[in-house]
């Protein structure tokens, strides 16, 4: 969605994801650790900027 959408702000994520910002802020910063987003500043706010292309997130039940 970030790539699709290219949101200028967190604020706007979070709209377009139908999510609190508080909660989009949040999964930000985790991704951020882990170098998959950098937040910059942007005369919104912080925009989301993606580290890599494309990017594939499996996620598989816990057994």
């Amino acid at each position: 969605m970030i790539a699709e959408q290219q949101p200028q702000s967190v604020t706007e994520l979070a709209a377009l994801t139908g999510r609190t910002v508080s909660n989009v802020s949040r999964t930000l910063k985790t991704l951020g650790k882990y170098n998959l987003v950098e937040m910059e500043k942007s005369p919104n706010g912080l925009a989301v900027k993606l580290q890599y292309q494309s990017m594939l997130l499996l996620i598989q039940p816990l057994e």
